[in-house]
């Protein structure tokens, strides 16, 4: 199975909605998505992960990955709509200790906008 990136703006905030799943055999074609769709102008970044039924370890690499080019002065990155099994995951990764999450992504385009 794939994950496919759909992409929009809310509030001015790229949002990077991922559906499907993540793992080794397409963590690849994640990143690359991910990549081609930020634009030299965009300082923040926001994953919609509603959608997404499974990450694995690759998964997660590609998040933290992601959010090490949204460091900078005036840059942001965060998760949001995360499920319940996403969460976990996330959280006992650690991953909430480095990465923004948030519950919804109205909740979420308030925090960094």
């Amino acid at each position: 199975m794939s994950v496919e990136v759909g992409w929009s703006r809310d509030s001015g905030i790229l949002v990077a909605s991922l559906v499907g799943r993540i793992d080794s055999s397409n963590s690849g074609e994640c990143a690359d998505a991910l990549r081609a769709g930020v634009g030299n102008d965009d300082q923040t970044l926001l994953l919609n992960l509603s959608r997404l039924d499974y990450i694995s370890s690759a998964g997660l690499r590609i998040l933290l990955l992601t959010s090490r080019e949204f460091e900078g002065p005036g840059q942001s990155f965060a998760l949001c709509e995360l499920s319940s099994g996403i969460s976990e995951v996330i959280r006992v990764g650690g991953f909430s200790d480095i990465i923004s999450v948030y519950d919804s992504q109205a909740d979420a385009v308030a925090a960094i906008a």
